[in-house]
């Protein structure tokens, strides 16, 4: 803090901004968020004494996070837009319920300057940076003009006003293919495409306007150099108000999928300690530039050549933000509440050490073999085993329903080892022992990078994902022995739930007046079609043959959707839930089985009409380009659906005439809903 004649001075921001000082103590926080984040608030503010409240929508008005708050306020909708975005909603909330503040977590008005505003007019504390230094970060345009001048490296590229076809074609031949377009506001890969050859120019250009002003309400692109080999490193700042500036390392970020990131750790295995101190000043230097206060990232990319190139600033504390608490010691949130009152901080980069060794994955409601597409459902067993040196950040349990309206993550598990090594075994283990049935995720998919050789020599990039799992098939689904233990366990519970109903009391469930011919069940596993064919001999004890397998099992107990059985001598205990005629199937340590069980006696079976074409995913149809009676070419893009704040393009896969539309535009779809037909 600097000092003339005894007074402080206000320190002058070169973006217009001024250092507050002298705020008041908080002693009631409002979280303007939902979910994990919601929650891992309220805990560091359960610690500080802080009283929290939260705000939640129609669709979130049984979750966990409300549950958890010590005041919850309805804010209405089912919509972000109409909730959780909706500014004057959520500071009426604050006031109504007399907060100090307001946490804005992450996404949503986080990184909004105008609500930034609004908390300031209201004189309510917003815990983050100024109003000034969130809309000049916001902008990526205008965040890497301030770098530029500040000499800081930044990535080659064009972000210009001029937003034409022609100058976007122009820029990129001089950058040289690939190239990256990518929206000026927010991010998360929302407004994002790459872009190989001239011809791509247009569609990609559309394609991430549109979704760059569905996402931010700002469809302004800017264009880069798309590096093909390249690392995604980001430096944790943080900056107090009295002119104090730091940074607690880095994490690794370059685990992603559609730019979004899966798997993050500290340190990263990429850099040296020559390396780490030369972007951690550059860090600091972009701190320092815009007189930066609260919790931020520096996004840095590094080259194959040890090169690194200024991204972007997230004005907002980060998704992976637990993996530098478990190394550093630090509670960030708590830090942030702290700088947030005025209070100096006493941590920096020189009096604070990284220990060990903390990776983060991020537990999506998604299908990883069908594209990444977003899963909804009712989470109908949810348990988290407690390991030594494992936390969870959740927003779900047992019940909790995720439906289309916000994003897909909805758990993160943080494995801390003394070494990466350790912590990799850790997190792997958790992953096998993790519950979540009902709701299709990324879980196994995770366990399965885990493993991967390029992940655990260190050796991957942002391409990872793309080089190594493009066409993914979970390997579990393929291996013979695991469907058939599957499928075993699928026909035991069926048995015991038939033995409580059996019509014929005096005779034992699966008795036959043909002594010789053996009862059977068909299920469906994972798309396995598999016959189970069972004898019962006595005392809960079959002779089971599967395809030209024959097995010895007893049935030992079931107890709390635990099953226990011995087959061919192996005890074993797996976790099952029903739901209508699906089976969920928890198997240690291959991960999550979804069973269809088949039905016995089927009428007629109705065929798909040839030319028809199903929702990949349960969303929104934002937008439609044929109507019934137009004639449509191969690779036509008939219709753009919206899901967990992903868009996805349906195109036509032959040559035809829309025959019937079942959809409108706005019109909200299940998963394998019919949206129309082509004949």
């Amino acid at each position: 803090m600097k000092e003339k004649n005894g007074k402080a001075l206000k320190i002058a921001s070169p973006i217009g901004g001024e250092i507050k000082r002298g705020a008041s103590v908080i002693k009631k926080i409002l979280i303007a968020n939902r979910g994990e984040i919601a929650i891992r608030v309220m805990k560091t503010c359960s610690e500080m004494g802080i009283a929290t409240v939260a705000v939640f929508s129609d669709a979130d008005k049984d979750s966990l996070f409300v549950k958890y708050a010590d005041e919850a306020i309805a804010i209405g909708g089912l919509q972000a837009s109409e909730s959780y975005l909706d500014q004057q909603k959520i500071i009426d909330a604050a006031k109504t319920s007399g907060a100090d503040a307001i946490h804005p977590g992450y996404g949503f008005l986080s990184e909004n300057a105008g609500f930034v505003k609004k908390c300031n007019a209201a004189n309510i504390i917003f815990i983050g940076p100024s109003a000034e230094v969130v809309e000049a970060m916001g902008s990526k345009s205008r965040s890497k003009e301030l770098m530029q001048k500040a000499g800081i490296p930044t990535v080659p590229g064009y972000n210009g006003k001029d937003q034409s076809l022609e100058i976007f074609t122009k820029e990129a031949e001089k950058i040289g293919f690939p190239v990256l377009i990518k929206a000026t506001a927010g991010g998360g890969g929302k407004g994002m495409r790459i872009i190989n050859d001239k011809k791509e120019i247009p569609a990609a250009i559309e394609a991430a306007k549109r979704e760059a002003q569905s996402s931010f309400g700002n469809d302004t692109l800017l264009i880069e150099k798309y590096f093909e080999s390249a690392k995604h490193i980001e430096f944790q700042i943080f900056g107090d108000q009295h002119g104090n500036y730091t940074h607690f390392f880095e994490r690794e970020c370059s685990i992603q999928r559609r730019y979004q990131k899966i798997i993050e750790e500290s340190p990263s295995p990429s850099l040296t300690p020559d390396l780490r101190k030369k972007m951690g000043e550059t860090a600091v230097a972009v701190a320092k530039s815009i007189n930066y206060t609260n919790a931020g990232t520096v996004e840095l990319i590094l080259d194959s050549k040890n090169n690194f190139y200024f991204l972007e600033v997230n004005t907002r504390l980060q998704v992976e933000h637990p993996v530098t608490e478990e190394t550093t010691g630090i509670d960030l949130v708590r830090l942030q509440i702290e700088v947030a009152q005025g209070m100096p901080m006493k941590q920096n980069s020189e009096n604070t050490h990284q220990q060990g060794h903390a990776i983060e994955c991020r537990i999506y409601a998604e299908d990883p073999e069908n594209n990444f597409f977003p899963a909804t459902g009712t989470v109908l067993i949810w348990n988290e085993p407690s390991l030594n040196g494992i936390r969870y950040d959740s927003g779900q349990t047992t019940g909790s329903k995720v439906d289309v309206y916000y994003d897909p993550m909805i758990s993160k598990i943080i494995a801390k080892g003394a070494n990466r090594a350790e912590a990799i075994r850790k997190m792997q283990t958790a992953l096998e022992k993790f519950v979540i049935l009902g709701l299709t995720t990324n879980k196994n998919f995770l366990i399965e990078i885990l493993k991967h050789p390029a992940f655990n020599d260190g050796t991957f990039n942002t391409h990872f994902i793309n080089k190594y799992f493009k066409n993914h098939t979970n390997t579990n689904k393929t291996n013979t022995a695991i469907c058939t233990e599957i499928a075993i366990v699928s026909m035991l519970w069926g048995w015991v739930e038939r033995n409580d109903i059996r019509s014929f009391r005096n005779l034992p469930n699966g008795w036959r007046n043909n002594f010789y011919r053996n009862n059977w069940v068909e299920f469906d596993v994972e798309g396995n079609k598999i016959k189970v064919e069972y004898r019962y001999k006595n005392k809960n004890s079959f002779e089971i043959k599967v395809g030209d397998k024959n097995s010895n099992v007893e049935l030992v107990s079931i107890e709390n959707n635990q099953l226990a059985c011995i087959i061919n001598g192996f005890k074993k205990t797996f976790v099952v839930a029903k739901s209508k005629n699906e089976l969920f199937i928890h198997h240690p340590p291959s991960g999550s089985f979804r069973i269809k069980i088949a039905d016995r006696f089927p009428g007629v079976l109705s065929t798909e009409k040839s030319g028809c074409y199903q929702a990949p995913m349960p969303g929104e149809v934002v937008k439609l380009f044929v109507k019934t009676g137009d004639k449509v070419e191969k690779g036509k893009t008939l219709l753009i659906m919206s899901s967990m704040k992903m868009e996805t393009s349906i195109e036509a896969h032959s040559d035809g005439v829309v025959e019937e539309l079942f959809i409108a535009e706005k019109s909200f779809v299940e998963a394998e809903a019919i949206l129309l037909k082509i004949k």
